[in-house]
């Protein structure tokens, strides 16, 4: 069973971190390598989700010091700001080694895995889901990211905010945008 601790649990838990407990790191990398992965993973191809994985918790061991507990952001949302920021450096370093520039319309962002239905899924269930996904691709990048953010992974305006580097009214606007869109795809 997964252990869930809430947010004070947490904060105790990155302190004895930051004073050097090992057995406190291991449960904060118990509780978030399977987000972490699952983020990266939804915007990665499988074999270069595991070495961005290992990346993001080799930054945070490397800057658990410098963490500082805020009204606006929690640990998580602090973890998650690396998750974002390694996976945007691998594909500036992608585009690098491809030669592509910043006019290129490539998707690198979206890459989300095809499901192979069940043979005992309903119809009906996998083509809602093959559309939602085409909903979502159709989606610029930034409006995705903050659905994900917000309904896959549960964080507050706030704590999108903080790991974005986006104003919170700026993450309201996108969320209500990207709502608009996939309502639009969804009726038609």
């Amino acid at each position: 069973m997964r252990e869930i601790l809430t947010p004070a649990q947490i904060e105790k838990l990155v302190g004895k971190s930051q004073q050097g407990c090992e057995k406190s790191f291991g449960r904060l990398f118990d509780l978030f390598f399977d987000k972490i992965f699952r983020y990266i993973q939804f915007r990665v191809a499988e074999n270069e989700a595991e070495d961005l994985t290992s990346d993001v918790f080799l930054k945070v061991v490397e800057n658990i010091k410098s963490y500082k507990t805020t009204k606006n952001a929690s640990f998580s949302a602090w973890i998650f700001r690396i998750a974002h920021n390694t996976v945007i450096d691998f594909y500036r370093r992608k585009k690098e080694l491809l030669g592509l520039n910043d006019e290129t319309n490539e998707d690198f962002f979206l890459q989300i895995p095809d499901e192979n239905p069940r043979p005992d899924e309903q119809t009906n269930t996998y083509y809602d889901i093959q559309k939602l996904k085409e909903a979502l691709k159709s989606l610029p990048d930034n409006q995705r990211e903050i659905l994900e953010f917000k309904y896959l992974e549960g964080f507050s305006n706030t704590e999108i905010a903080h790991i974005t580097g986006k104003s919170e009214g700026n993450i309201r606007v996108l969320q209500l945008r990207a709502l608009r869109e996939i309502r639009k795809k969804w009726e038609t």
